[in-house]
């Protein structure tokens, strides 16, 4: 998905493969650190905080939620979101390792 769609994302339901809930996007954050990934803020929860999730990989389906191919549990344990949502060169290589994605 590319960070040119991704002001139409805020507020997206999000599920992963299976149809099954993952959250809700409360941000999209472009990665100034590696052009190829933009970032998603998922709040996975009524209490819970936000966690970046990457946007590659992402669609949006027929209903108009975004499908990504991660589940609840692996989003909620992603790095959590801080109250500026700005992506340091240290978070970006956080979320790298965590997701798997090459640098």
């Amino acid at each position: 998905m590319s960070f040119d769609q991704s002001p139409l994302l805020n507020g997206r339901t999000v599920v992963d493969t299976r149809s099954a809930q993952v959250g809700t996007i409360t941000d999209v954050i472009p990665n100034e650190h590696d052009a190829e990934t933009s970032w998603a803020v998922v709040k996975t929860g009524a209490l819970s905080g936000g966690h970046y999730m990457p946007l590659d990989d992402s669609y949006v389906d027929d209903a108009g939620r975004l499908v990504v191919p991660f589940d609840k549990a692996s989003v909620k344990r992603a790095p959590k979101a801080g109250r500026e949502h700005v992506l340091t060169p240290d978070l970006a290589r956080e979320l790298r390792d965590y997701y798997g994605r090459a640098a």
